[in-house]
């Protein structure tokens, strides 16, 4: 298992990358270093590469999650997050959790490339964008 972030202060966003297989405690342990990190501001995107990622999310696991940025809301509010991956279970797993986000509330967007999330960040957070680009 692992899971790399990282604070990109110039572009607002914590980077993350997914690879092998996680739980849920670690999924914790990232989001808590994330938000935690002297650089995090909140209101910061997420870009996560989940493109080398094992088994993906549970339906227990995308509940737990949502749960606990719920409880982050006052800094995790308005936040965009990209997901990179091109795995159909994974996918799957993604689109429950962006119903899941809805509360907190945070946009999650899935994409197959790093281009098309870049891109989808690099606009202002008050446009219409499409959903899902996969």
């Amino acid at each position: 298992m692992s899971i790399k972030c990282w604070i990109d202060k110039d572009h607002r966003r914590v980077q993350a990358v997914v690879s092998g297989d996680f739980t849920i405690d670690d999924i914790f342990q990232a989001i808590k270093g994330s938000t935690e990190d002297a650089d995090f501001e909140p209101g910061f995107d997420i870009l996560s590469d989940h493109t080398d990622v094992g088994e993906p999310l549970t339906a227990s696991q995308a509940e737990q999650m949502s749960s606990y940025l719920k409880n982050l809301s006052r800094v995790m509010a308005h936040s965009r997050w990209a997901v990179i991956t091109n795995h159909p279970a994974s996918y799957g797993m993604m689109r429950m959790l962006s119903v899941f986000l809805e509360e907190v509330p945070m946009i999650l967007e899935i994409f197959e490339t790093l281009e098309e999330a870049e891109r989808w960040l690099s606009q202002p957070k008050d446009s219409k964008e499409p959903t899902s680009q996969v």
